[in-house]
This record gives C-alpha cells, structure tokens and sequence, in this order.
C-alpha cells in the first residue's frame, strides 16, 4: 500500500502539477479577494499569503503556483490529495476573477489588505481566556498563549501573526510555525472553545485542577448490562442521577481511590484501569463490577418487555428531568416540547442551564407523551411517562447520549436511534414529484416511505434484537401515523364533496388507523394531527345553519331585546309573515300581510336594526353550538373510548377558544353529560368559570374602548383614518388588524406586554381594529390578554367602515400590522409581529428618533 501511495504522489506531482511552478505566491496576490455573499456572515473571500491559500474555513498550505501570460494557477495541499486548485484571471486594479475547481463558475472579486469585517487585536485585546489553559479530550492537546506571547496549538509553539474578531461571532487566529501557517478559527462556548482549522474541529475544555480525572474521564456503564452507572468529568462526578464534587482523586497501589463528597458525607470509590476502556470499580458498599468506558451507544443486554405506561387520562403527574450538557454551544435553557391535547397547542417547559451545564426541568403529563428535547439545540425525539425521574447527558462535540434512572434502557435507545434517517433521502425533485402527484400517485409514494421507514426499523432490530418493547412499538407507531397524517392531510387538495378514491381511503382505514390508536393515543405526535384531518373527513353529514328569524323571535320573547307590546308584535308578526312565505302558506300569508302595515314594518325593521350587533352575537353563539353538536355526533363514531373522551374534551376548549366565551348554562349543562372523566369534567367547568368571571369584571383601562356609533356615516377611507389617528399625532403608531376568530392574531397578542414593557414611557400608541367580532368576545380578549392601557386604543368599526380600512390599507391577511411615523405617515405596511420584539422595538425606536 505504501508503493502505491508514493507512486500516486510522484503522478500527482509529476503530471498535475507542472515541473515549471514554484511554490511562492507573487506579492500582487497577496490580501483579502472578497465577493458578494448569499448573507450577511456567509464565506464571502479568501485570504492568500505567501505560500497559503485560505478556503471555506481552512487554509491550505502552497504546493505549486504558476503563471501562464497573467492567468495563475495555484495547487493547494489538502493531505488526502483531493485535488484542489485556485486560478486567478487578469488581477489589476484591485480587480481580478478567481476560480477555485469545486465552483460551478468563476467569480469577480476585490483586492483589499485584510478582510474588512475583522476588528484585529493590539497585543493587549486579546479576550484574557485565551492565556488560560485549555484542552483537548481524549488526546490532551492544549490550546493556549503562553506567556511568551505565542499559541500553544498541536502540541507545537505558533507565532501569532494577527488576531481579530470576525462580526462578533469568532475569533480568528493567524498562527506560523516555520514554513507552515495555520488559520485557526475560534467559537466561545459557554464552557468550551470550538477550534477549526485543517485539522478539523475539535472542543477544548478548560483543564482539569487534577490531572489524574483524565484517567477516568468520562460516561462508565455496567459490562453485564451496559447501563451508565458512572460518569467523572473534570470537577465533579455523576452516580444515582447525582452530582457529586470531588474531594480528591489519589494513586494507589491498585489504581486511584476516588473521594466524592455527598452533602457531609464522603463516598468512596476504588478505580482499577485493566485498560484504556476497561476498569473494575469498587464502591463503599463493596459491589465490585467491571465498567466499559462509554464512547459510542451501547445497546442493552436484557430486553425490556414492559409497556408504556397508560393513566388513561385520570389526572396529572410530573415527570423531572434533570442532566448534563457538555460543550453546549449556547448557553439557553433546556426545553422539553410536546403537542398539548386539550389546546392541540405545542407547550414548552424550560430548565435553566447553571455555570457547569446542569439543569432540572418539570413536565406536567397527563399520560405518555412524545417530546422534543432540547428541539433548539440538538434536538432529539423521546417519550416521557408521568411521575418519572431520569438524568440525561448529553456532549454536543460527540453527540453522545445517555440516560440513568427510571425506563433507562428504552431512552438509551430511543435516544440514540435516527429517528428520522429513512426520510433523510429524499431530494428535492422526489419532493416536488411527491408534492405534484395525483391522489393515487401520492398513495403508492406514502406506502413506499411507509415500508422503507419499517424496513429500516427492522434492520436496526435485527442487529440490536435486546432493544426493548417500547422502543420497537412506538417507532413503528410513529412511522405509521406519519404516513397516515400524510395522507390525511391531502384532504386539502379535495375539491368541495369530493372524496378520496376508495384504494386511498382504504389503506388509511385497513392498513394504518385499524380504529386502534396508540396506546396511549397521547404517545404519538404525528397521531395527533392525524385524527384531527381523519375525524374532520369521516364526520357523519351535519347541516349547521342557524336561522335568524328564530334567534331573533327567541330574543324578543325572552325580553334580551327590550321592546314595547307594540314593537314586539311589529317584529313577531313579520318573523311570522316571512315563514308563512317561504312555506308557501299563501292563506295564511295573505292574512297577516293585510294587517302588516307600513308602519309595523317600519318599526320592525329599526329594531332589527338597532339590535343588529346582539343580534349578531346570538347567531354565532348558536352556530358555535351547532359545530359542538357536530361533534359529538362524530364521537359517537369512535370505539376507543380514551379517545372518545379526549376527543370531547378538545371540543370544549376548541369552543372556548374560538368565542372567548362562557357557553349559555343550559347548553353546557347538557353537553358537560356527555363527559365521563372526573379530570375531564373539572377541567372544563373551570373554564366554564374563567369566562363567566372575565364577562363580569371591568376593563383596567375602560377608556382605551373607542365608541365608533358617530362613524356610521362615514364613507371616505382616507378622511375616516386620518380622524382615527389625528389625536396621536407626534407619535408613532402600531396598527393591528385582527379578528376575535383568528388565532394567530391572539397568538401574537401574548406577546405584546414584553413589547409595551420594551417601549414604555415612549411616544408610542396600540391601535387595534377588530374585523367582524363580536362584542363580548371582542372585550373578553382584550379583558384576557390585558390589551387596554393609556397608549393602546380599540376600534370595533361599523362592518362598512371596517371594510373600507381594510380596502384602502390592503390588508388581505390577518393579523396585519402597520407603522404609522409621528407624522401621520404610514411607514411599513410589513410591520414586524409583536413575537419579533427585538426588531419591532428596533423599528419603533428608528421612527422616534426621526
């Protein structure tokens, strides 16, 4: 193999690289050749020196440059002789067009000394970090300047050519050794530094105050059963789900005695090394086992055969993780993610992150549930069972995970399985095909993900065959409802009354959903969604439509309309007259429309017209009812009774949250029997009460409510806004339109107190105007989000008025915000949402400074 490797080298260097060039960089292609980058921060140039060539966060030493009648070409030294080659065209006037071999196509660039976005460093602005020591695990190579000013890097003594930071996100390092010269690209972690260079990259770790932990460095599980028992780091220790700090590590004639300290108490431990990666550990209590040093995932050695656990529903219980980040790249709070089935809202619970890396989080669980942890860092899939207790750790430099205490075994291998590698595969052009194929098309592609996802489950079995139960059955779940919620989603693409071609609907029925859903249904995300789609086609047929005539007649009679004897038989008698025609009673039409006179119907029509919004706010409450009943019709349809329930149970927060609003206490009475679950039922009737509560307290700041009756008349878009926004002139004004129906306004209006915090005591106004809402709902939200203050005002325009805004400001989308400057201007019809506070508050900022 050596021959081999030498004779490819002379052909490389004989035949590649022309006997004629020299190895020197001329000094006009010395400097920083920048182009126009995709983004702000992307690889934007490359730095070339006298005999190194800076690419895509390496630099490569020079083997070879040659100049043919101005265009050179440069050969670069990557070790493992990939060829990689730079040519440079007509360089002059600090213009020039350089082309390395893996670009599709050269590209112009400017000559400047240095890269302009690097701040360099005096000798004394160097962060004092680097002039601690850093290192390296396994090899324990430092990172460091040492006090004669150099790097301590590779086991070597670098001079420091330049440093300097690139945009606030890295430090950079130009190092030489003799005739080489290394780029070294430095990323501070909270507890770690990121090095890259051609090396690769690599985490170096503050050093140990006691160098004998780097003979036990490290995660140590049981040789009988592969579980983690220990894990010794550089200042503490990890057992029974505990951090425990060290009072000493001391040699021994066998070994290393290992002093832990537990509040006032001392924990031994006897390490004795048989190798690198095999130790027998000896504890107080005298167990004696032999230990593997854990450096890739070990699979279990007994299976586990248990079931997930299933509360069906009964009450909450707190699961508690608590853990480890090693080297995380950011220093933000371990989340725990999951799908909320009551609200069909994801919920995040958080645990801050203390100055070694641990954390505590807790997770209210009404039964299993899948999770995602720590989703915005290095996010992986797990299931949690309430009530349980389990340490997770996890080394982002290693991607090493894994977990001690309770269903330790099923989480080790959930947590280290690829989850989502059969459906890494897929290109773009396989995704557009996906996305553009007909109903069948799409089914035959879902089968085949299908199988490859179970295929690939089973491969994986096969060579872990002790992987426990709960693993095996909620991966096959999980890849099941993923398909099924594929498929079910396509009901979009459905024409009006249009159904699946039977095949389609036949493999969701028969092959998939089987009416048996996970156990517990709350174990699969991807399930959840799917019933949602599922449950909405295969609802029985259920007309909702509420007719007016009869809300009105039942206002009139219950005397929610106040009327005189006079305008309520005026208003009863044209409900009457309007049913005798659409019946074709023409007997009985003829009669009433004899004593209908133009005066009865005047009056008659000015109630209907002064009632118009209650009116209104019947009918939706009726219509909301109409889709309760609905409901439940489909309920009765589902054979799980768990899911039933829930099912239920969704139904009345999907009511609440739509009306912001108590149901009428008839109606609840009624829909509340069909409920069996004691939770259930408490939870419901509390926020039954919280409505009933929000309809009966008063505004914090009643007068941000703006009466809007005198604008009736009004039919200028432009003159009605101007009158709108006239008392607010000299500030600058936030415009939200939004609707009392549309979640994402709401969504968006749980944001706004951080944002009015940001900006308080500043010229700024909340101008909100509510698109077809109404009025109780209307005041419960802003009673609920706490939306009224002296700089916030709230329109409920006349529907014309309302429509004539929205016309003239095209607003087309909701919720829409809008930046109006101190002059009356509007600035930004793209204002950022309240969820962006940073750049909201930023752009508010600008427009007063102005």
């Amino acid at each position: 193999m050596k021959k081999i490797s030498l004779i490819l080298s002379l052909i490389f260097f004989f035949y590649v690289i022309p006997v004629d060039a020299k190895n020197i960089i001329p000094k006009n292609l010395h400097g920083f050749w920048s182009y126009k980058a995709t983004k702000i921060g992307n690889w934007n140039g490359t730095l070339i020196g006298d005999n190194y060539v800076e690419y895509n966060y390496r630099m490569y030493m020079v083997d070879s440059v040659k100049n043919d009648h101005g265009i050179y070409k440069i050969w670069l030294n990557t070790r493992d002789k990939t060829p990689l080659t730079l040519e440079i065209k007509n360089p002059k006037d600090g213009k020039a067009l350089l082309k390395f071999n893996r670009w599709e196509k050269e590209i112009p660039c400017n000559w400047s000394a240095s890269d302009p976005d690097i701040k360099f460093y005096k000798k004394g602005e160097i962060p004092s970090y680097y002039f601690n020591k850093w290192v390296a695990v396994p090899s324990l190579s430092s990172f460091y300047i040492t006090p004669k000013y150099k790097m301590s890097y590779l086991n070597k003594e670098w001079d420091i050519v330049w440093s300097g930071n690139y945009m606030g996100r890295e430090e950079r390092f130009l190092l030489k050794y003799k005739d080489s010269c290394r780029m070294v690209y430095v990323h501070k972690l909270p507890r770690a530094l990121k090095v890259n260079s051609l090396e690769g990259a690599k985490n170096y770790s503050p050093v140990a105050k006691n160098p004998l932990v780097y003979k036990i460095l490290g995660n140590w599980i049981d040789n009988d059963t592969n579980i983690w028992k220990y894990g010794f780091f550089e200042d503490f220790a990890i057992s029974n789900q505990k951090r425990y700090p060290y009072k000493s590590i001391v040699k021994t004639r066998k070994g290393l005695k290992i002093t832990l300290l537990d509040n006032d108490k001392e924990k031994n431990i006897q390490f004795i090394s048989q190798n690198d990666s095999v130790s027998q550990l000896i504890d107080d209590q005298g167990v004696n086992n032999v230990y593997l040093l854990k450096k890739e995932f070990k699979p279990n050695k007994i299976k586990d055969t248990v079931a997930f656990k299933d509360s069906h529903f009964t009450g909450i219980d707190t699961a508690v993780i608590t853990g480890y980040l090693r080297n995380p790249r950011n220093n933000k709070p371990f989340s725990v993610s999951f799908t909320e089935h009551l609200t069909d809202e994801q919920v995040n619970y958080y645990g801050d992150l203390d100055s070694n890396g641990f954390f505590s989080v807790k997770i209210p669980l009404l039964n299993t549930t899948q999770v995602f942890l720590d989703w915005g860092r290095n996010g992986v899939i797990d299931v949690i069972e309430p009530g349980e207790h389990y340490f997770y750790y996890e080394d982002s430099d290693t991607q090493l995970r894994s977990v001690m205490g309770d269903n330790a075994s099923f989480h080790n291998d959930l947590l280290n399985y690829k989850y989502y590698a059969p459906y890494s595969k897929i290109s773009e052009s396989d995704y557009k095909t996906r996305e553009s194929a007909d109903l069948l098309s799409f089914l035959a592609i879902s089968k085949k993900e299908y199988l490859d996802g179970m295929a690939y489950l089973n491969q994986y079995l096969s060579k872990h065959p002790k992987a426990s139960y709960r693993f095996s059955y909620f991966v096959s779940e999980g890849y099941k409802y993923h398909g099924a919620f594929n498929l079910m989603q396509k009901r979009f693409a459905l024409k009006e009354n249009d159904k699946f071609p039977e095949p389609f609907i036949s493999f969701v029925n028969d092959s998939l959903y089987k009416n048996t859903p996970p156990k517990p249904f709350t174990l699969v995300r991807d399930f959840q969604l799917f019933k949602r789609d599922y449950f909405a086609y295969t609802a029985p047929e259920y007309r909702i439509s509420v007719n007016w005539d009869d809300v009105i007649a039942d206002m009139v009679s219950s005397n929610k309309i106040k009327t005189s004897v006079k305008e309520k038989q005026a208003v009863l008698d044209q409900i009457e007259l309007t049913k005798y025609g659409v019946t074709g009673n023409s007997k009985n039409y003829a009669a009433l429309l004899k004593n209908f006179t133009a005066e009865k119907r005047k009056v008659a029509d000015s109630i209907k017209t002064a009632y118009h919004g209650p009116i209104m706010e019947a009918v939706n409450q009726k219509l909301y009812l109409k889709v309760f009943e609905k409901d439940l019709k489909t309920a009765n349809i589902i054979e799980n009774v768990d899911l039933k329930e829930g099912f239920i149970a969704r139904s009345f927060y999907k009511y609440f949250e739509d009306t912001h609003r108590a149901m009428p206490d008839t109606a609840f009475v009624g829909f509340l029997g069909n409920l069996k679950s004691d939770f259930y039922r408490n939870v419901i009737e509390k926020q039954q009460r919280k409505y009933q509560g929000i309809s009966k307290v008063d505004f914090e700041y009643k007068e941000s409510l703006k009466r809007t009756d005198h604008l009736k008349k009004a039919k200028n878009a432009d003159s009605l806004f101007a009158e709108l926004i006239k008392p607010y002139k000299g500030k600058v004004i936030y415009v939200d339109f939004w609707g009392t129906w549309c979640a994402p306004c709401k969504q968006e209006m749980s944001y706004v107190q951080e944002v009015k915090q940001a900006l308080k005591g500043k010229d700024v106004v909340f101008m909100y105007f509510a698109n077809k809402s109404p009025e109780e709902s209307w005041e419960n939200i802003i009673k609920e989000y706490h939306l009224t203050s002296e700089n916030a005002v709230h329109f409920r325009l006349p529907e014309m008025q309302q429509n004539m805004l929205e016309t003239r400001l095209s607003v087309n989308s909701f919720p829409t915000y809008i930046l109006i400057d101190k002059e009356g201007n509007v600035n930004t019809m793209k204002a950022p949402r309240p969820s962006n506070k940073d750049l909201l508050v930023s752009a508010v900022n600008t427009l007063l400074e102005k």
